[in-house]
């Protein structure tokens, strides 16, 4: 008897080798073109390097994977992991659609979700936005499971997965509160009067708890950060603004979803009815419906009675069951048909997108003549930063401060040196008086830039170079060197040069008199 799985794996053959074409391209083109990673990828290994239980932004998960893959498979790494969750999230996607659909729907579904935009160009940027993409879609699968099959092991995995999410990016709460309050349903008692779904919220407890430690010994930094970012603009009417920050936020879910609309207008012939898909959809269906849309009411509330500023990026893990859902109107007797014309769309797209990629990270700077971050000269910064401070100190780099992109930089191309985050002192914790005071540090800033907040300094004897050699027998503290860099950049029709200050608090110990 004709297997008819088999069938539908010989008709998605060539796409799927398309797509391993793709995901190859993405992962490695990028470390090549480009001349700089990404700003969140380069302040992601540079927390991920100090191994710590959270950082002054964000929880500590993702950088610590992000610096792993870094160490291994350097500057293709980021690029490579960020794919690697693409694909992972694209898996569950299917694995998802197969129990609530059909193996066609599965694949279809999986596949259209690299028509929402997040899944494209965005994803080149690994940050804790990406992170949280299979996060998200193994959510979903673990939730769908947990209900419909109540085995423990899917509960386990429920109470992995969302401590997982918690430690890479808070956002993820917008999922977990529709997944509680949907388990207080009445419906739903009686799985609370069993243990699973407690072991489910203990395992997410426990695996979140070192990072609820170290937000009450730190501050709360992560929230105390964000919500000084919300309160930037002190006043009435922006305050009135933020309590409709969700209609933005909508507008640009909605273009980031524009290709799946014009997917749906263009086969409308080929769906089935509202009505009609009303009447079929089954319980387990619906489920998949609550939890594709309830993040959004969630949303909606935190900004229209609590005044939260919504961030447009806040919606990138959000849209993993999109394609599953567009795939699920697809009217049965049409799907063979459909499906094909809908791969040709996808090959279509996602060979335009990576021709854009191409352009814009490899010559974007050259036909703009102005940088974006992957075109900044990072390896001469690195050289020109280590070179200057072997020239004053017999002493190893061991730190460098002020700008956070500019130091991030340095820290991720010289053996991982110390960053040391310009702002208060607990930006910082890895640091010390005590340290500084042995090591010194290089503090960096770009020329016409605000100057540098380093508080850990004002405690430290700092002389010049002139009185340390005057007094040559008393000589103890950090002497200062200070300077300009002017690098140039890839593109030669770029004006002005790249201009860096910088000064050196080298300790008198390492210094290298005159």
């Amino acid at each position: 008897m004709p297997n008819p799985n088999k069938n539908i794996y010989q008709n998605w053959r060539p796409f799927f080798v398309f797509l391993c074409l793709y995901f190859i391209a993405w992962s490695i083109f990028p470390a090549f073109i480009s001349s700089s990673v990404p700003l969140d990828v380069s302040e992601g290994i540079s927390w991920g390097s100090e191994c710590q239980w959270g950082y002054y932004k964000h929880p500590p998960f993702s950088s610590w994977v992000l610096y792993s893959f870094y160490q291994i498979f350097g500057h293709i790494g980021p690029y490579l992991l960020s794919q690697l969750y693409v694909l992972l999230t694209l898996y569950l996607v299917y694995q998802l659609g197969k129990k609530v659909w059909s193996q066609e729907i599965a694949l279809l579904g999986s596949a259209l979700t690299l028509a929402v935009l997040y899944y494209t160009y965005p994803s080149l940027e690994f940050n804790h936005n990406v992170a949280q993409f299979p996060i998200w879609a193994g959510l979903y699968l673990a939730f769908y499971q947990s209900l419909t099959k109540n085995c423990l092991r899917d509960w386990i995995l429920l109470g992995v997965l969302g401590g997982l999410g918690m430690l890479t990016k808070y956002t993820v709460i917008f999922l977990l509160i529709p997944m509680a309050l949907y388990l207080v349903l009445p419906k739903q008692w009686s799985l609370l009067k069993q243990p699973k779904p407690w072991i489910a919220a203990f395992i997410m407890l426990a695996i979140f708890s070192p990072h609820l430690y170290w937000l009450i010994t730190h501050d709360w930094l992560p929230l105390s950060y964000a919500n000084g970012r919300s309160h930037e603009v002190d006043d009435a009417a922006y305050s009135i603004k933020r309590h409709f920050s969700w209609i933005g936020f909508i507008t640009a879910q909605l273009v980031a979803h524009l290709l799946l609309i014009m997917m749906l207008i263009f086969n409308r012939k080929r769906l089935v009815s509202i009505k009609e898909y009303k009447n079929n959809l089954s319980n387990n269906a619906s489920l998949l419906w609550y939890m594709w849309l309830s993040p959004i009411a969630v949303i909606m509330v935190l900004s229209l009675v609590f005044g939260v500023g919504l961030r447009d990026m806040w919606g990138m893990p959000m849209w993993a069951l999109s394609g599953l859902i567009v795939a699920s109107f697809i009217a049965p007797a049409t799907q063979l048909l459909t499906a094909t014309k809908l791969r040709k769309a996808l090959i279509t797209w996602l060979s335009l997108v990576t021709v854009l990629m191409i352009v814009y990270v490899g010559f974007g700077d050259k036909i703009r003549h102005k940088p974006s971050r992957m075109q900044w000269p990072e390896q001469t910064l690195t050289t020109q930063a280590q070179d200057t401070w072997q020239s004053l100190s017999n002493c190893n780099l061991d730190s460098v401060s002020g700008d956070r992109w500019l130091g991030s930089l340095v820290t991720i191309n010289s053996h991982f040196p110390s960053q040391m985050i310009s702002g208060p002192a607990i930006h910082s914790p890895w640091m010390s008086v005590e340290r500084l005071q042995k090591n010194g540090t290089l503090v960096m800033w770009q020329d016409g830039e605000q100057d540098v907040e380093l508080p850990l300094l004002n405690n430290l004897k700092i002389m010049t170079a002139n009185q340390a050699v005057n007094n040559n027998q008393n000589m103890t503290g950090l002497i200062k060197q200070e300077g300009q860099w002017q690098l140039n950049w890839r593109d030669s029709k770029i004006g002005k040069p790249l201009l860096i200050n910088w000064v050196a608090y080298v300790p008198s110990h390492c210094f290298k008199p005159f």
